[in-house]
């Protein structure tokens, strides 16, 4: 195994790499210290049956009762053993169950153990998700997927800071324009690198978000607003027009971006192996690149919207409330968001070309231009 490995760099790599996914996992699952809420590995479950629960539309459903007892794991209770209840029922809609060898967080702090259960400790099951999800980066897509990874620690850390440094949320447009701009200049420059067809992404990207934000905003002057108040989470915000479109800004740029960079680095590759394409055929390889891309990408707009919906639609159409009701009444937002980024989607694909063919085609046609008259000028002579 080990001559094997040494062959080539890329399995040592690769081997370093799995090495230490394994180590952070192990880490990860031993980790209890680092917390101020104390820990509890679960030794002991016995469950039976506590009766039966009646809902609110007449239904029945059997109710559990679990006795637990399980080891502190970390504070200065650590070593000592905790016994409680728990009671959950079938759908385990208010509570889940537990299991032996579960470790679960306490509702008490570092000094008091606590009652009762708080919830799952999930950071190991964590760890190997994100940690799968790097590996594979790497190991499938090597230079390219180190630098995915990069990006989204970047894209997170400036999202954060950037909410952080507000501190509340009065100027949250403002403060979203200016984070939707590093968004697209950290994952563009820094998962293509500096060139033209990244410059032409980006460009198209920004254009193509103003003129969306533009044309909503035309929309929404001359038609009824928008009622705001199925928004989650208002609370007493007096702002949340501006919210809603701080939210078409943020969810509209990665489809958008998407489809620039499809249509301008297909363009760039068209341009460098063909130089001598003229301005309408690289026109029409744009758009059948877009028309390609077009239909895949509302799709995946309309199936991320969708999913977010599915329990709210069920948990009213289960008391009764009709889906055409739902749509009307409950999720205007939603739909509206999906609309402007399908129109979004749409333009960026004849921006996309316009702006690609002008930064790449446009400049070498001059010096194409400028070196045949410098030859005609050479033989004159």
């Amino acid at each position: 195994m080990l001559e094997f490995v040494k062959q080539s760099k890329k399995r040592k790599l690769y081997c370093i790499l799995g090495i230490l996914y394994l180590l952070c996992i192990i880490f990860v699952a031993n980790d209890a210290w680092l917390y101020s809420t104390p820990i509890a590995k679960l030794t002991k479950v016995e469950t039976s049956v506590s009766g039966e629960e009646t809902g609110t539309r007449g239904t029945k459903e059997k109710k559990y009762k679990q006795n637990i007892q399980g080891v502190i794991l970390n504070g200065e209770n650590k070593g000592k053993t905790i016994s409680f209840t728990n009671e959950y029922t079938y759908t385990g809609m208010m509570k889940q169950p537990y299991h032996r060898g579960d470790k679960v967080l306490l509702n008490g702090t570092s000094k008091r153990m606590g009652s009762g259960i708080r919830g799952l400790k999930r950071d190991t099951e964590l760890m190997i998700l994100v940690g799968f999800l790097m590996f594979v980066l790497i190991t499938i897509a090597g230079r390219q997927g180190a630098l995915t990874i990069v990006t989204v620690i970047f894209n997170v850390a400036v999202f954060a800071i950037g909410f952080w440094k507000a501190g509340d949320t009065s100027n949250v447009l403002e403060m979203c324009s200016r984070l939707v701009i590093l968004f697209a200049v950290i994952t563009l420059v820094g998962l293509n690198g500096i060139h033209k067809k990244t410059w032409a992404a980006l460009f198209t990207t920004l254009i193509v978000l103003v003129m969306i934000m533009g044309i909503f905003d035309v929309v929404i002057h001359h038609a009824e607003d928008l009622d705001y108040s199925t928004m989650e989470y208002l609370g007493s915000i007096e702002n949340p027009d501006e919210i809603f479109h701080a939210e078409i800004l943020i969810s509209g740029l990665g489809a958008i971006m998407d489809v620039a960079v499809a249509i301008a680095a297909s363009l760039s590759e068209i341009v460098e192996k063909k130089p001598e394409v003229t301005f309408l055929e690289l026109f029409k390889s744009g758009r059948e690149i877009g028309y390609d891309i077009m239909g895949t990408m509302i799709n995946v707009l309309l199936f991320v919207f969708g999913c977010g919906l599915i329990p709210m639609c069920l948990i009213r159409m289960n008391n009764d409330v009709s889906l055409i009701t739902i749509i009307k009444l409950h999720i205007p937002c939603e739909l509206c968001r999906f609309l402007v980024e399908s129109i979004g989607i749409v333009l960026a694909i004849p921006i996309s070309i316009l702006v690609t063919s002008v930064m790449i085609k446009v400049p070498r046609m001059f010096r194409r231009q400028k070196k045949a008259r410098k030859v005609q000028g050479e033989e004159k002579c």
